[in-house]
């Protein structure tokens, strides 16, 4: 007891971590609160890289989960019963094709990172998109929206001074 006792990674796995940059190119509508993504480019580091094609895939996926969480995705609770207002698909908002903007993926295959070993890359991906599209959307207006989702709403308020 009191040993702290480090997980292995998996057989074949590496656990040095995967690294990378995230872009967001945003536009607000300072009248309307609409914040759309332009453009999005993702460079990654994760170690061998057995199928490309697939990994690219996920990095794709992780991207558009991303834009809805920081755009889109926003839970309505009964304040008297907790239960959820939007529960299902009609009243959820997700991302669709015409909201993600033009998405760039880079991967960053090198003889010095395959020879870490294969990193998962679930997760990193999907770490990073928040805060970047928050910051651009900082940038386009000279003032942080401090709620995720970043809805046409929440950016009014920031741009009139209120928090909530």
């Amino acid at each position: 007891m009191g040993q702290f006792n480090r997980r292995q990674p998996a057989p074949g796995m590496n656990d040095q971590g995967a690294a990378g940059v995230q872009i967001a190119d945003v536009s607000v509508d300072t009248e309307t609160g609409v914040v759309k993504v332009n453009r999005y480019t993702a460079v990654t580091d994760c170690g061998l890289i057995v199928n490309p094609r697939t990994a690219e895939s996920q990095i794709f996926g992780g991207i558009i989960m991303g834009i809805s969480t920081a755009l889109y995705e926003e839970r309505f609770l009964d304040q008297q019963t907790g239960k959820y207002l939007n529960a299902d698909m009609e009243m959820y908002k997700l991302a669709g094709i015409g909201d993600i903007g033009d998405i760039k993926v880079h991967l960053d295959i090198r003889p010095e990172n395959d020879k870490r070993g294969v990193i998962g890359l679930g997760e990193p991906c999907a770490v990073a998109i928040c805060a970047a599209i928050g910051n651009a959307v900082t940038n386009a207006l000279g003032v942080r929206v401090p709620n995720i989702p970043m809805t046409p709403m929440h950016v009014i308020n920031a741009l009139e001074g209120r928090i909530a």
